[in-house]
């Protein structure tokens, strides 16, 4: 009796905890409890479309009752042991002045790579999403039909985006049992606010990347919003930077690859969160395209203030670094800069980011979908009228990313700005006396990738678009030094001071 209870109990004296067998044991014996929750799901599912397969309601949802509770109280458990381990393993005090010590990977300086746990969170959503919408398109949608209600065949697109999240979920699993896991290993730590981040990524695998190795840096503000059944959490990006290095880096292991990285942070930025909820998180990622699987590794770097940051160095990835003209090449830019003769042109096409449009217009077809299903199946009036509203500015937002043009020329000592959509044309106009600086802000995001709209302050404090979505840090960069270098290649003359 006693071993069976150290078997599920540790004593103190027992051996020390190991977070693998842990997991073990909650699995086994979640198991039955979790067997007894899925018949008697299946049970009611069966008696609701009137199938062979009887029992009473009564019984069903109390096996489905019981079976979460017990599972409940397992991780319950199971969660405490665990916590209590936690805290006799973590140091009795950590100094408040250095809180990147709460992290035993920032301590080290050895950061590991999220790829395992975001293919476990990957395929545990994909099963839940599947598992549900299978459901629901096995014995929802044909009762539905029986019933008349062909608006019930909307519902069979959630198979389907269940569908393109199998492959996408198999193609992430591809890629981490092909690179496994890297580790960036930082030169300082912490990295400073105002200084600078620099280090190693160590991918423990040959890399041959056909075009180049993209290089990220994002500060990010994670935000968890709702009630406690209805709870979202959104990411705002408030500040990105990016690089591209060449594929021909020198390697000290011919079976492994270190990818070096540098980057300039800003001062003005709020300290990383040592807690993975809410709060602010530095991304650093690297990615490549391969044959076959392509290659991406994110890591979650510690970023504080330090009473004297140190000295600014100089940049030693400059040597490996892509030229814009190859950066521009990589990423298909189709933004046009030509000299006039009497001043500088810049084109900014309509569809610039086929691939972002297309993500967002899926998102609104599925959005506008649920619409009118709210309206067949008579839902109140007023949950479809909030979602309509919602869908409308969902719809203006996609009409601009297709259909969105802009075109700025500098001449004559003025800033002459045209935006148009389809033969509707917007026209503006800002002396080159009057213009203050050009700048770059994160406009739109999409996932972990930002999107840069492109301005003008004036003196008098007005701030102008002149275009939107970019979407690379490097061109809008490069493009606000265009502008910026346009408006003193060609003064004024004396008739227009």
């Amino acid at each position: 009796m006693s071993n069976w209870k150290n078997w599920i109990f540790k004593e103190e004296s027992a051996v020390q905890s190991d977070p693998k067998a842990a997991r073990k044991r909650a699995t086994l014996l979640s198991i039955p409890f979790a067997i007894v929750g899925i018949l008697a799901l299946v049970f009611l599912l069966h008696d609701e479309v009137g199938s062979g397969f009887r029992m009473e309601r009564k019984l069903a949802m109390g096996l489905l009752s019981a079976a979460v509770v017990c599972g409940g109280l397992i991780a319950l458990i199971f969660g405490i042991s665990a916590k209590k381990h936690a805290l006799k393993a973590s140091p009795a005090k950590t100094d408040d002045e250095k809180p990147w010590l709460k992290r035993k990977d920032w301590t080290d300086g050895r950061i590991a790579s999220s790829s395992r746990k975001t293919v476990m969170i990957l395929w545990i959503f994909v099963a839940f999403w599947c598992g549900i919408s299978g459901a629901i398109s096995l014995f929802v949608v044909p009762q539905e039909l029986h019933q008349g209600n062909h608006a019930a065949l909307i519902v069979l697109v959630l198979p389907l985006v269940g569908l393109a999240m199998i492959i996408f979920a198999l193609n992430t699993t591809r890629a981490w049992r092909k690179f496994g896991q890297s580790i960036f290993e930082m030169g300082a730590v912490p990295a400073a606010s105002g200084g600078t981040l620099e280090g190693e990524i160590r991918v423990e695998t040959k890399l041959e990347p056909q075009h180049g190795l993209h290089l990220r840096l994002a500060c990010v503000r994670r935000t968890t919003t709702g009630a406690s059944n209805n709870r979202r959490t959104a990411e705002k990006i408030l500040w990105q930077d990016e690089k591209w290095l060449r594929a021909d880096l020198p390697q000290t292991d011919l079976n492994a690859t270190g990818i070096p990285v540098f980057f300039k942070m800003p001062g003005n930025l709020p300290e990383s969160t040592a807690a993975s909820g809410d709060g602010i998180h530095w991304k650093l990622e690297a990615s490549a395209t391969l044959r076959g699987p392509n290659f991406h590794a994110a890591f979650e770097v510690p970023v504080f203030k330090l009473p004297e940051p140190p000295a600014i160095t100089e940049d030693p990835t400059v040597p490996y670094q892509m030229s814009l003209d190859e950066v521009r090449k990589q990423i298909h830019s189709k933004i046009q800069v030509n000299d006039l003769p009497n001043g500088r042109e810049f084109i900014f096409p309509a569809a610039r980011n086929p691939g972002f449009a297309t993500g967002a217009t899926v998102i609104w077809l599925i959005w506008t979908g649920v619409i009118i299903l709210l309206i067949c199946k008579h839902a109140p009036p007023l949950l479809p009228f909030v979602a309509s509203a919602m869908d409308l500015l969902m719809a203006a937002f996609v009409f601009d990313l297709w259909f969105r043009r802009s075109r700025v020329v500098i001449a004559n000592g003025e800033i002459k700005i045209e935006t148009a959509w389809f033969d509707f044309k917007k026209l503006g106009a800002l002396k080159i006396a009057d213009a203050s600086n050009f700048t770059t802000d994160v406009g739109a995001t999409a996932g972990h990738s930002a999107y840069y709209d492109l301005k003008v302050n004036a003196r008098d404090g007005r701030e102008i678009t002149l275009a939107k979505y970019l979407n690379n840090k490097p061109e809008a960069d490069w493009l606000t030094r265009q502008l910026a270098s346009a408006t003193k290649s060609f003064p004024l003359t004396n008739s227009q001071a």
